[in-house]
């Protein structure tokens, strides 16, 4: 039978598949494993390359044996298939990023794969050149300012990159300390730099290390891992493949001295410290009137929670509200600075003359060898009465009686001439104006005694003057409203309206014993000037006392009844 020309096509072209499928001789499994370059510098990398002739999955190749003598940083896993000359191929490579710490011999061992195993190989490590150009395309340094710091004091640490080639990406990690608060610097410095004809892009980064004990104490250097493109071949720079690179910095050991034993207070080792204090020497200073002040400790070398706090001693007769302190660092010229902002607010309850105590900060000075202070030296400020103050009723009171005698002791003395017919006309004369100096003298007696009160009620009804209605409808709509600040206005517009001499609410408290409008005004004044300020809700409080002022009863003769509360 005689096959159509379409069928016999057909199975010419199926045999020679066959043929060539069958004919292909399979490739058999292998592994292998090799090295970017050998001999490798100590603490710069180099790339081991595990390649399998299959695909295989990430997990087929385990690098936990590397350890033993080497950092592994970054590994990457690569699969591929290819189709050449009808024959078919895949490959599964992984590439790893070793660092060996210190100079010598040391074998990369046998992998098995798939029950196949790599050869080993062994790998010399040399010590870094002198010169650096005598280093590769990327390395690192690092130094320390202080090889035997005390307890606590900063130590600044520098690292620097030197990279030859181009920077595709990358990171730089902090030293690794024990026992030790390591801080970064806020920026790093990058330069270009010439060493022995070779350009090098410097990249410098600082850190901040506080050793938290005394001894021997290693710092283990920062690591670079990154991507970098060769651009040994200018033109073809930008088309090169990315190479996956690490370098590590060699470890410095340091010597941590002790806190001295004779060192008495807080201890704060640094170079330098200073406290300074804000104060507005222009400023009057009136009873009830606020003071602000601000204190400034400033140390070198030291973490800003390393500052102590200070304790602001005040005399008797002055309340100290304070706020929150600031805690802060930062850098300047290359040195750290921590610095802790003591604010506060002094209100003097009374006038007169007061020292505010020194203040004192103990320090060591770690250049000098020794123990030293920051002081700010004691300072005497004088408070003033108030323009306008309200007096004491038991002063007024005294002071009217004063000023006023009895009308007896106001009497004349008249002296008879020696004729009679002028005695009588004298007498008559004299008599007339005793009568009307008497008169007088009860008139005026009268008037200054009920001048007495504390709030001078010129109304014969007893009601508040006109001058103190507006000032006490504030306070009043203030404490309703839960308003400090207001309500602290009225109050001041309230003890200046009244006539007489009351230095402040305080006094006014004193002087009627009323504890009340202490409580009260305890609460004002930790609204307006406490650090944690909240809302005022004492507003009812101190309405309540104030309008008790007005309406309790007089209880000796020496104690002035205040008038009752009248508002329209």
């Amino acid at each position: 039978m005689k096959l159509p020309l379409t069928q016999v096509t057909w199975l010419i072209y199926s045999g020679l598949l066959l043929v060539l499928l069958w004919g292909a001789p399979a490739e058999a499994f292998d592994v292998r494993a090799e090295v970017d370059k050998n001999p490798v510098i100590a603490d710069e990398s180099f790339t081991l390359t595990i390649t399998a002739n299959d695909d295989l999955p990430r997990n087929a190749f385990r690098s936990d044996a590397l350890t033993r003598h080497f950092i592994v940083g970054a590994t990457s896993v690569d699969r591929s298939t290819q189709l050449i000359n009808g024959q078919m191929s895949r490959q599964t490579r992984w590439q790893l990023t070793l660092i060996a710490r210190n100079p010598g011999q040391y074998e990369i061992p046998s992998f098995t794969i798939e029950g196949r195993r790599t050869s080993p190989i062994v790998v010399d490590v040399v010590a870094p050149g002198d010169s650096e150009s005598q280093r590769g395309p990327v390395f690192v340094t690092a130094e320390v300012d202080n090889q035997t710091p005390y307890v606590q004091q900063q130590v600044r640490y520098t690292v620097r990159l030197h990279i030859a080639q181009t920077l595709e990406s990358g990171s730089i990690s902090p030293p690794e300390v024990e026992h030790a608060d390591i801080q970064q610097a806020s920026n790093d410095e990058d330069r270009q730099d010439i060493i022995d004809g070779q350009r090098y892009r410097v990249i410098t980064r600082t850190y901040f290390i506080t050793p938290r004990r005394s001894g021997p104490l290693s710092i283990q250097g920062s690591r670079f891992d990154g991507q970098i493109r060769d651009n040994t071949s200018r033109s073809f720079a930008t088309f090169s493949r990315p190479q996956t690179v690490s370098a590590l910095a060699a470890d410095i050991d340091i010597d941590v001295q002790a806190q001295p034993q004779n060192y008495q207070g807080h201890w704060l080792p640094s170079e330098q410290v200073t406290l300074n204090e804000e104060w507005d020497d222009s400023q009057r200073l009136i009873v009830g009137e606020p003071i602000s002040r601000r204190i400034t400790l400033t140390a070198q070398g030291v973490r800003d929670e390393q500052l102590p706090d200070i304790e602001i001693m005040l005399p008797e007769g002055m309340r100290y509200y304070p706020e929150r302190t600031e805690r802060d660092s930062f850098s300047r010229q290359g040195q750290r600075f921590a610095q802790a902002q003591f604010r506060g607010v002094i209100i003097p309850a009374r006038a007169g003359t007061f020292q505010l105590p020194a203040i004192d900060v103990q320090w060591w000075d770690v250049e000098r060898q020794q123990q030293r202070s920051a002081t700010i030296p004691a300072r005497e400020i004088e408070v003033h009465e108030p323009a306008g103050g309200l007096a004491s009723p038991f002063a007024q009171a005294e002071l009217g009686e004063a000023n006023n005698p009895p009308p007896s002791a106001m009497a004349p003395m008249i002296v008879a001439p020696s004729e009679p017919g002028y005695w009588r006309t004298a007498t008559l004369i004299f008599g007339c104006l005793w009568l009307v100096t008497l008169a007088a003298a009860l008139w005026l007696w009268a008037t200054k005694h009920r001048k007495a009160r504390p709030i001078a009620v010129s109304e014969p009804d007893g009601q508040v003057p006109k001058s103190s209605r507006q000032p006490l409808q504030a306070l009043k709509h203030a404490c309703a409203g839960s308003d400090a600040q207001a309500a602290h206005q009225a109050l001041q517009r309230w003890l200046q309206s009244r006539p007489g001499a009351y230095q402040s609410a305080r006094q006014l408290a004193d002087t009627l014993h009323s504890q009340a409008l202490h409580d009260a005004l305890d609460g004002l004044e930790h609204a307006l000037y406490a650090a944690n300020k909240e809302p005022w809700r004492g507003g009812p409080q101190l309405w309540q006392a104030i309008q008790r002022l007005h309406q309790q009863p007089a209880k000796a003769t020496t104690d002035a009844k205040l008038p009752s509360l009248y508002l329209n």
